[in-house]
């Protein structure tokens, strides 16, 4: 009986030894908020996704949930609370949250997505990652997307001619700019703009060529105004819930990093370059007008939004960042990009 015992015990001990290999199989799930077709899904985190499963040998799984795990300015938070493992969101869809964030909203700073992102992200390790800036989760990129520019239902031609335009605004740095302009911002996630514009609740938006198509709001926009450097670029994060993490073996995580960070968000960034330029091709097929801003009119929007990387500056310094260093260095790395 002694021996029977015995051998069971070993049974099950082995059975025991076995099961950490079966644990570290690990499924992410992340807050699925656009369509699966949207562009930055089906051509960069999808992809990405999927090689997080190569180079972890199929240990590690991130599955899209079915629909939003909540409202969309919630995204970060859910990924901190659980509720979905992975997120990827906007900073300013929280005004005030995230000010280190407003540094990629700046007027005039982005040269293109894939030179910015990647600036970006050398700043963020350097300057705001040890402020702890994503509490509470993992970051594996940030990015930023094409400029935006002001996509406007009317035609117009001077920078007067904006005053009292109601605008839909991507966060604090953009909704200030408009105020300066003489335009009213109204906050709200890209997901509700169609229906704005066809209620007439807005007369437009700071919006990339692309994105007048997909979010098919195209028939309502008359005329892009093209602001070299941009109006405004959004900051984006892909963050994974902490606990989660790690869960995960340290080999499979270093396996992860090595394809996120600076080489994701190079990724990301070019790929949104790619569909603003077909963008602005379906533009001039639809006969949209495109406005770039210069003279009279590119002299007049500066002067009325200048100052607002000494602002900035002057809140990174409250949070103990050298925020001149680091506009400094994100100018340096976008244009060396």
């Amino acid at each position: 009986m002694i021996r029977v015992m015995t051998f069971a015990g070993f049974v099950l001990v082995g059975g025991l030894l076995g099961s950490p290999t079966q644990a570290e199989n690990i499924t992410l799930r992340y807050n699925n908020w656009v369509p699966p077709t949207y562009f930055m899904h089906e051509r960069g985190l999808y992809k990405f996704f999927d090689d997080v499963k190569k180079v972890t040998e199929g240990r590690v799984t991130i599955e899209p949930s079915a629909n939003a795990l909540g409202p969309v300015p919630r995204n970060y938070q859910i990924t901190v609370d659980g509720v979905g493992d992975v997120g990827w969101g906007v900073h300013g869809y929280t005004p005030g949250t995230f000010p280190l964030a407003e540094l990629v909203e700046l007027p005039f700073e982005t040269k293109s997505a894939e030179a910015n992102s990647v600036a970006y992200w050398r700043v963020y390790k350097k300057f705001f990652e040890p402020t702890q800036m994503h509490k509470g989760v993992h970051t594996l990129t940030v990015h930023v997307n094409a400029p935006g520019h002001i996509c406007t239902t009317r035609v117009f031609a001077s920078v007067d001619e904006l005053k009292g335009m109601r605008l839909r605004s991507t966060g604090s740095g953009v909704s200030e700019s408009y105020k300066r302009l003489g335009i009213t911002p109204v906050g709200a996630p890209v997901t509700e703009t169609r229906e704005m514009l066809s209620r007439g609740i807005i007369d437009g938006l700071g919006f990339g060529v692309e994105a007048i198509y997909n979010f098919n709001v195209n028939k309502y926009i008359k005329q892009v105004t093209r602001i070299p450097g941009g109006l405004y670029s959004a900051s984006f994060f892909l963050v994974v819930n902490q606990s989660k993490w790690n869960s995960i073996s340290e080999k499979d995580r270093d396996a992860i990093m090595e394809i996120a960070g600076e080489k994701l968000a190079r990724n990301l960034g070019r790929v949104w370059d790619d569909e603003e330029a077909s963008g602005v091709e379906k533009a001039k097929r639809d006969g949209i007008k495109l406005y770039d801003a210069s003279g009279d009119f590119l002299s007049t929007f500066k002067e009325r939004l200048k100052g607002f990387d000494t602002e900035w500056v002057g809140k990174a310094k409250k949070l103990g960042v050298d925020g001149a260093a680091a506009l400094e260095m994100y100018r340096r790395e976008a244009a060396a990009n």
